[in-house]
């Protein structure tokens, strides 16, 4: 006999995914178009970190936000 579970879903993976979306949304404005003020105190020659951390964290947050929203899609 088999047996059927009632799980209740939570909004939590949909949050999550929302805030990784915003998160990767600002570090592709902060890293591959940043404000002057910011060139100005970061010139991209002398702290070429600065910009690749924020592309790389840009790249990981899109792909996290895609895995949050797949499993509120198939979970619910």
């Amino acid at each position: 006999m088999a047996r059927k579970y009632q799980v209740e879903g939570t909004r939590t993976f949909l949050i999550w995914s929302i805030g990784l979306l915003l998160l990767g949304l600002w570090c592709v404005k902060d890293g591959w178009f940043p404000a002057e003020s910011v060139v100005a105190k970061h010139p991209p020659a002398t702290d070429a970190s600065f910009y690749l951390f924020n592309k790389s964290l840009a790249v990981i947050s899109f792909v996290a936000s895609a895995v949050c929203a797949y499993i509120h899609v198939v979970v619910k």
